[in-house]
């Protein structure tokens, strides 16, 4: 039994020896070799360069490098990568890096990025288009790009966009339903939960509909309009009359008692109307008249000393306002009621605009 065993062994040795092939090769030095076939080896497109691993590249810049292309890689970066995919290649769609989470289901994602110092950047992109997210799914609630501020305190926002360029905008929103279709809306409540409910919204008409008030900084209502010889010759507070000489025009209130009285000149006006399209150029002849609210206008005290409560109607004085004191002459003629006193000379005073 023993020799049986013994010339068992040895026909499995000389069967190994006759199945054994010799592998040859030569390859670049530093490049991590590939079988070029069943025998030989040769270079592939891995390079090991100073600990560095490169593809398409002989020279890593980084941990792992990737590069593919027309021409060489660029040669310098600011700062410290881990992992470089650089793709040279104009072709519509071309993609350095993608990530995608195919599965049909789950909670998956595609790329993540994570930044745990709180002045760090998960994800950064530059270029034309510097971060894109885009969906394709229909007939749910699905987002092209979602950005979440996870922190329960502290001044934290979920999206941010800031511009340098004068001409640029800090966020643009686009809607393409038309009159009947949202620009850009605003929920409170978890988003897609289903108990979320909105608050505000734009519609693609550009009306905004909001279920809260409007608070703006300025105290008046005000409608942008033209007024004669331009607007370098007018100044905030100036009482304005309409000019029978033009068509909508203003100009300078000249006589007492007047009851072309139009308004006052508006500080900073909280709403400003217009006849103007977004889109449309300003022109630079137009001034904001404060026809409702509380603004600054400038009064004299040719009619005597004003008090807080007194009708207020046109001087003599180009632009200012006086108290008014011939109730046959008011009717049609008073542009307001004062709310602060003015003993003597000329000023500056609050007016709550009341056109009667």
């Amino acid at each position: 039994m023993k020799r049986v065993v013994t010339l068992l062994f040895v026909f499995v040795l000389a069967a190994l020896g006759a199945r054994a092939q010799t592998v040859t090769g030569s390859g670049t030095t530093n490049t991590i070799p590939e079988f070029t076939s069943s025998t030989t080896i040769g270079n592939s497109p891995i390079v090991d360069f100073n600990g560095r691993i490169g593809i398409g590249t002989p020279t890593a810049r980084f941990p792992l490098d990737i590069f593919g292309g027309i021409g060489g890689p660029s040669p310098n970066f600011c700062c410290p990568i881990l992992v470089l995919g650089e793709l040279r290649d104009s072709t519509n769609g071309s993609t350095a890096v993608a990530g995608l989470a195919s599965a049909l289901s789950g909670n998956t994602i595609g790329v993540s990025g994570v930044a745990y110092s709180p002045t760090g950047i998960g994800v950064a992109g530059n270029g034309g288009n510097g971060v894109m997210g885009q969906t394709s799914a229909t007939n749910v609630f699905a987002f092209g790009t979602r950005g979440d501020a996870l922190g329960t305190s502290g001044p934290v926002v979920g999206v941010m966009g800031v511009t340098l360029s004068p001409q640029g905008d800090g966020g643009r929103f686009v809607g393409v339903g038309g009159a009947s279709g949202t620009i850009i809306r605003g929920d409170v409540g978890p988003p897609g939960a289903g108990t979320e409910f909105t608050v505000f919204r734009v519609d693609g008409n550009g009306t905004v509909h909001a279920n809260g008030g409007f608070r703006p900084f300025g105290a008046d209502f005000a409608e942008s309009v033209a007024v004669k010889d331009g607007a370098e010759h007018y100044a905030p507070g100036d009482l304005l009359m309409i000019d029978a000489s033009g068509e909508r025009r203003l100009s300078l209130s000249q006589s007492p008692y007047s009851t072309l009285v139009a308004g006052i000149y508006s500080t900073q006006p909280g709403v400003i109307a217009s006849q103007h399209r977004v889109d449309e150029a300003l022109p630079n002849n137009e001034v904001p008249l404060a026809v409702i609210g509380i603004v600054p206008c400038k009064v004299t005290t040719e009619n005597g000393p004003i008090a807080a409560g007194d009708l207020l109607v046109t001087s003599s004085m180009p632009g200012h306002a006086m108290k008014g004191t011939d109730r046959a002459r008011m009717l049609g003629a008073v542009v307001g009621k004062a709310l602060e006193p003015l003993r003597e000379g000329t000023g500056l005073i609050q007016v709550l605009v009341t056109l009667q």
